[in-house]
């Protein structure tokens, strides 16, 4: 089924007997060195103290053969990827598999080791980038002095690579602790001719006290949506903008996207609620998975207010405020391309 038609399956549809992901996203591996102090999954938890167990080389072909039956996009995140051990082998594993668009989530540090790979496999490289202040940085990291530094060569490294065809995006976490920042980050996307990615900091589910009714938080939105409308390179719509702004209550549409964990798992109905419906690797019939799973764990629930990352909230409006429908379902997946895992 092409965008188009599963745009229309989504906004319509959505039968509860069966899943057509516009976009799937694979945890290549929750590893990863950095200490970022917003760092969550959908429980509070940090990546990097999840388990460390990853599937085999072969194995991992298998699943994104099998996620390229049900998706023509798929993002690749973490954790930090590029900790696998197999990486190279791995990104070049999808070039064949002609998705529409691969995305590869990135903190950048060692982007450098392969960029041959990268750049013949990638269509969309997204670098994880809170602040341009290098003690904070390199403090945030907990890789010790000069990451920041190297970071920043590998990305005008990643921007200059000789007959590159992916775009970079520069995706940023909004903290209590790192808004005034975000400006000269912002202007260093802009400078570079780079496209702008931003959500606010999720504990679990829902943003830190801090940020709520925060003048801070809410001016630099504010300074967004005006940027946005002068025709600048930012993710999002003015709308979805306001939304993370004002952390707007949304209909959420977890089955426009498959989400498989490092071991090859379907989470059901969402990363986030994170129920291990069944392995991609043992039974890739998407409609059988999804109504086992409604028979052990429930229909999707009718959720508070939570979520404001880009895929959730990217999608949710998409579908609930209609446009021209080939645009407006490129729009979704391109909005779910720029997600920073769940480090938002």
């Amino acid at each position: 089924m092409n965008p188009a038609l599963k745009y229309l399956y989504h906004k319509f549809i959505d039968s509860p007997s069966s899943w057509y992901p516009m976009l799937a996203v694979y945890y290549l591996t929750y590893q990863c060195d950095f200490r970022c102090p917003y760092c969550s999954n959908g429980f509070s938890k940090p990546y990097h103290q999840l388990p460390e167990d990853v599937l085999s080389l072969n194995e991992i072909r298998e699943v994104f053969s099998r996620i390229r039956n049900t998706s023509d996009y798929l993002v690749i995140t973490g954790g930090e990827p590029l900790k696998h051990p197999d990486f190279g082998r791995v990104i070049e594993g999808v070039r064949g598999l002609k998705f529409r668009d691969v995305a590869l989530n990135t903190n950048g540090f060692e982007v450098d080791r392969f960029m041959d790979e990268i750049a013949r496999s990638v269509n969309t490289l997204i670098f994880s980038l809170d602040t341009l202040a290098e003690d904070k940085a390199d403090a945030w990291f907990g890789r010790g002095a000069g990451v920041l530094r190297k970071i920043r060569a590998n990305i005008t490294h990643a921007a200059r690579y000789p007959g590159r065809r992916y775009r970079i995006i520069i995706s940023s976490v909004v903290t209590p602790g790192n808004i005034p920042d975000l400006y000269a980050v912002y202007d260093f996307a802009q400078t570079n001719g780079f496209t702008f990615a931003v959500c606010p900091e999720l504990r679990g589910v829902k943003p830190p006290a801090e940020l709520q009714d925060n003048e801070a938080y809410e001016a630099f939105f504010d300074f967004l949506i005006s940027e946005k409308k002068k025709g600048r390179a930012i993710h999002g719509s003015p709308l979805y903008l306001e939304h993370m702004r004002d952390f707007t209550k949304f209909r959420c549409r977890p089955f426009t996207m498959l989400v498989v964990d490092p071991l090859g798992r379907i989470f059901y109905p969402c990363l986030e609620i994170g129920h291990s419906a069944a392995s991609i690797l043992g039974d890739e019939d998407l409609h059988a998975i999804r109504r086992n799973s409604m028979k052990i764990f429930g229909p999707q629930p009718e959720c508070d207010t939570r979520c404001h990352s880009a895929c959730a909230l990217g999608f949710s409006l998409i579908l609930e405020h209609p446009g021209s429908m080939l645009q407006e379902a490129n729009a979704a997946v391109k909005s779910a391309l720029s997600l920073k895992g769940r480090a938002e």
